[in-house]
């Protein structure tokens, strides 16, 4: 058995959450459905639960805040985030490898997401990316990213980055005025997190670039773009047509 809370204000939309649970797999037991964070949290210490369904925007505190009441050593449950957030906010969730449902909840995506919970129970894997998570979500406003390291995660400020270059299948950012970093991520991983950023692109197989800090785009030598202090990235030919148009609709 399965022990679940749901924290969701909307009474109708927290009922049709757990009547969707028990009808997917009926050894999942609701053992609470609560309406804030305070009586969420009252829950979870009482019941033990095995997961918490935690809507995302509610009264008082957000879902997000559920965490800042727990230790982490304390938080033993699996989280699944429900959320109607923007694509940036679905972003962070992808990066972070949290469990999230968008709403209006789709009968075939919960059933997915308890076949992954069921697995996360049985390996005893619980939720390694909610202190990142957290962070990436209060940082989207302020055009910051937050990756993870070695000790803990570094927080970047986006408008800084000046190109990112692909190292196999890691990635090595190049920051104005700091020495380059590497991350354990491959190009994709960045292009995907990017993609609402008009003033990055991917100009080569290689390299995403910031357009904010070039200064010159060439065709010689198969095609280049100049950057500040006379960086030098190479442009894919098949690209060169599409930052020309990225160029001229710059702010």
């Amino acid at each position: 058995m399965i022990n679940a809370i749901i924290i969701e204000d909307e009474i109708n939309a927290s009922n049709l959450l757990c009547k969707m649970l028990q009808d997917i797999d009926n050894g999942i037991v609701i053992k609470s459905q609560c309406g804030d964070i305070p009586s969420g949290v009252l829950s979870i210490r009482k019941h033990k639960p095995d997961v918490v369904f935690l809507d995302i925007e509610l009264p008082v505190y957000s879902g997000i805040q559920l965490l800042d009441f727990f230790a982490e050593d304390e938080i033993n449950f699996s989280i699944v985030f429900t959320t109607a957030y923007n694509q940036y906010a679905i972003k962070a969730f992808e990066m972070s490898a949290v469990d999230y449902l968008l709403k209006p909840i789709q009968h075939d995506k919960l059933q997915l997401a308890i076949h992954k919970l069921r697995n996360k129970i049985s390996a005893k894997i619980h939720e390694p990316g909610l202190s990142v998570l957290k962070q990436n979500l209060s940082n989207a406003e302020k055009k910051k990213i937050v990756l993870p390291v070695s000790d803990g995660v570094l927080i970047l400020n986006v408008d800084e980055i000046l190109y990112i270059r692909a190292e196999g299948s890691y990635s090595k950012i190049f920051m104005k005025n700091k020495e380059a970093l590497l991350f354990s991520k491959n190009l994709k991983h960045f292009e995907y997190l990017l993609s609402d950023n008009k003033h990055f692109i991917r100009v080569h197989r290689s390299f995403i670039a910031n357009l904010n800090f070039s200064e010159k785009l060439s065709r010689s030598d198969g095609g280049t773009l100049v950057m500040i202090n006379n960086i030098e990235i190479p442009v894919s030919t098949e690209m060169f047509d599409d930052i020309v148009e990225a160029l001229k609709v710059l702010r």
